[in-house]
């Protein structure tokens, strides 16, 4: 199966995928990395309207399908914000996806993280940038599952993925 965790910058999904790398043993792949130049340069210069993405998805498409050469169960996180493109995903491995919308509690704690990201390991995406790009989100229509990071994160992502029989060793 493949967990799909997606939202927007700074929402906690590194954090979560990694959780369940350490605690459940799956592989986590972090697709938001895949980033080009001409990507970050556009979401810096405020023109993301002007991008075609259809590269960068097929990109993530192939990833996905090399990874389940490796193993079965794996776990991929990427801010995915446009619907149509959560619906390409969603229909390429269907029944073997399952989308989680991982979501922030404080949107001010999220942009700090960004900042801090961006100043202490040179991450492109920065609270300004988090910002500019909440007018292209869209709540999502395919089926999915949502997780708040909060103070509850561990325990909910914990029966989440016991529910789907994925992980049973969970120590935290």
């Amino acid at each position: 199966m493949i967990v799909f965790l997606f939202g927007t910058w700074g929402s906690g999904k590194s954090y979560i995928g990694e959780l369940i790398q350490r605690e459940c043993g799956l592989l986590h792949v972090e697709a938001d990395i895949q980033f080009d130049k001409q990507m970050l340069n556009a979401l810096h210069a405020k023109k993301f309207h002007e991008l075609d993405l259809t590269d960068y998805y097929d990109r993530v498409v192939r990833d996905i399908f090399n990874f389940q050469r490796r193993t079965n169960d794996f776990v991929v996180s990427q801010g995915i914000y446009q619907e149509h493109h959560r619906k390409m995903i969603f229909d390429v491995f269907s029944p073997d996806i399952r989308f989680v919308w991982v979501r922030s509690e404080d949107q001010a704690l999220q942009k700090a993280r960004l900042n801090e990201r961006a100043t202490r390991f040179g991450n492109p995406i920065n609270a300004e940038v988090y910002e500019y790009m909440l007018e292209y989100w869209e709540d999502p229509k395919i089926p999915h599952h949502r997780l708040t990071n909060g103070p509850n994160v561990s325990l909910e992502a914990k029966a989440m993925l016991q529910n789907w029989g994925l992980c049973f060793g969970w120590e935290t």
